[in-house]
C-alpha cells in the first residue's frame, strides 16, 4: 500500500497517516446460527436444536456441527461441558 502511494504521489514529501500504521485485529466471525458467544441457555437451546435436526448425528455435511457452522472437537466439548445426551436425539 504504501509503495502505491509513493508512485502515485505528486508532492515533493511524501507523508504517512498515523492511522494507516495502526493494526487492527480482525475479528472472528462465526457462520451459523448465532453460535458465537451465547449464554449457557440460548447455547444448549442452539445445540439442541441442531442435534435433532440432525438426529443426534454431530460430524459430517449434515451433521449439527455443520449446521451451526463450527469444528466437530468444538461442539463435542461443548455437549460434554452442557452434559447434552446426544444420543437421544436420534429416535426424533
Amino acid at each position: 500500500m504504501i509503495e502505491r502511494a509513493v508512485i502515485l504521489y505528486e508532492g515533493e514529501t511524501f507523508a504517512v497517516e498515523g492511522s494507516w500504521l495502526q493494526y487492527e485485529a480482525p475479528r472472528p466471525s462465526y457462520a451459523g446460527n448465532g453460535l458465537a458467544r451465547p449464554g449457557a441457555d440460548r447455547e444448549r437451546e442452539l445445540i439442541e436444536s441442531a442435534l435433532s435436526q440432525s438426529r443426534g448425528r454431530v460430524a459430517g455435511p449434515s451433521g449439527a456441527a455443520a449446521k451451526l457452522g463450527i469444528p466437530r472437537s468444538t461442539l463435542e466439548t461443548k455437549i460434554r461441558r452442557l452434559g447434552i445426551e446426544k444420543y437421544r436425539f436420534r429416535g426424533l
